[in-house]
């Protein structure tokens, strides 16, 4: 089945049209304009937002955890994920570590972290509490769906070393790395930023929306919330907007 450029465009238009509609719904149903504001109200604040330098500052605080904590999170579940992929019983080692990272109730050690690394650190431990295991998963799934004839043949004819890493590990291990970028970006910075918005950090995106709470001007909670959606949008679309400009060159 074709599916055709202008169906997509209508397809996604009318889902984004449906949304709008849910809003407005919800606003004539809740009939407070302090409890849920204006939709329209609420899309004019977002685009004032770009009007305030802080509103950059912001951003680029919020971006620079993000990256750090993706950095580190990639460092750290990518080893993990390729030397369990490499080795069973380091894997079966590492199994009741990822079980219990996953299964920890982020709400309750968030407030352990905070105690033990303070309001402006502890956002970029809880961010990579969540990302680590997601990041390790691909990595290893990556590892251990290699083509068995392929990784035979350099075990014959190589030792491992960075020009098979470079050459044929992470070439063939390229979609479920792809994955683990897509998953955890967007993840990552819905977790970064309810982490700031619990640790209250400065200069941060959770900051301002706890802020705006307190004053009660859920205008600019929307408009926040719908940057950062707006963000894992694009940040999500990065792999596959790399793709599509290395194909428009060759």
């Amino acid at each position: 089945m074709k599916y055709t450029t202008n169906k997509k465009i209508i397809t996604y238009s009318s889902s984004l049209l449906s949304i709008i509609l849910i809003l407005f719904l919800i606003y004539i149903i809740v009939d407070n304009n302090i409890i849920f504001p204006n939709p329209l109200t609420s899309i004019l604040t977002f685009f004032n937002l770009f009007k305030d330098i802080n509103t950059y500052v912001i951003l680029g605080y919020t971006f620079l955890r993000l990256i750090i904590s993706l950095l580190i999170s990639f460092i750290i579940g990518g080893t993990l994920g390729f030397l369990a992929g490499r080795f069973y019983y380091f894997k079966l080692f590492l199994k009741p570590y990822m079980t219990l990272i996953r299964s920890l109730p982020l709400a309750a050690i968030i407030v352990i972290i905070m105690v033990i690394l303070g309001f402006d650190l502890s956002p970029y431990l809880v961010c990579m509490l969540i990302l680590i295991p997601i990041i390790y998963e691909c990595f290893l799934n990556g590892i251990l769906n290699l083509d068995k004839d392929l990784m035979q043949v350099w075990k014959l004819e190589s030792t491992m070393n960075f020009t098979v890493l470079k050459t044929i590990i992470f070439p063939l291990a390229k979609p479920f790395i792809s994955t683990a970028f897509v998953q955890s970006v967007g993840l990552g910075i819905k977790v970064l930023v309810m982490a700031e918005f619990l640790c209250s950090t400065k200069n941060s995106i959770g900051e301002q929306i706890v802020f705006n709470a307190n004053y009660l001007e859920y205008d600019k909670v929307f408009a926040w919330s719908l940057l950062t959606i707006i963000l894992v949008l694009i940040l999500e679309s990065l792999p596959k907007l790399i793709t599509y400009l290395k194909n428009i060159k060759n």
